[in-house]
């Protein structure tokens, strides 16, 4: 009987050493939340704010005789909208800087590119007046986008452009109907 016991006894403790090794080869993380609760009838969506718009590489040469370049197609997703807190949006585009030559662009806030600046047209191809509300979305339950399209153009069709980076943001607020 003791021969029993002994053989349990070391069964148990290789077992117990096993767990241990099992347990030595973990790897732990941490999931973080963050967030924000609204009283609208829509939340924008983790990648509309801030929407991102890259241009890549424009020629200077695009811009001539006042032509707009770019033309980057882009939207700002809502999610989780509630048509019976609003059956539309109306959105408000501001610049940080506006240029100082095309008071209807926004000015390149960084980088060494001069001579032109940023516009944007609305969800129904309007030219977007700075401040001032743009053509409503209707809005329907659940997922929405509002597009706009982002260009570039020199100041003035006689501007000299400079070749360089640039960096701008406008900012836009979501009025709801």
């Amino acid at each position: 009987m003791n021969m029993n016991k002994v053989a349990m006894a070391v069964a148990f403790s290789a077992a117990l050493g096993s767990m241990s090794v099992l347990a030595a080869d973990t790897t732990n993380g941490m999931i973080e939340f963050q967030g924000e609760l609204v009283n609208t009838a829509c939340g924008l969506a983790p990648n509309s704010s801030p929407v991102v718009v890259d241009f890549g590489q424009i020629p200077v040469s695009a811009l001539a005789n006042g032509a707009r370049a770019g033309n980057v197609h882009q939207n700002i997703e809502l999610q989780h909208c509630d048509t019976t807190v609003a059956q539309s949006a109306i959105v408000s585009y501001t610049p940080t800087s506006l240029n100082p030559v095309d008071g209807t662009l926004a000015a390149f806030t960084s980088g060494t590119a001069s001579g032109a600046g940023i516009g944007l047209r609305d969800s129904a191809s309007q030219d977007v007046t700075w401040s001032q509300p743009t053509t409503a979305v209707q809005l329907v339950n659940g997922t929405n986008t509002i597009p706009f399209v982002a260009y570039v153009k020199a100041e003035s069709a006689t501007a000299t452009v400079m070749a360089g980076t640039f960096q701008s943001t406008i900012n836009f607020q979501i009025d709801y109907q």
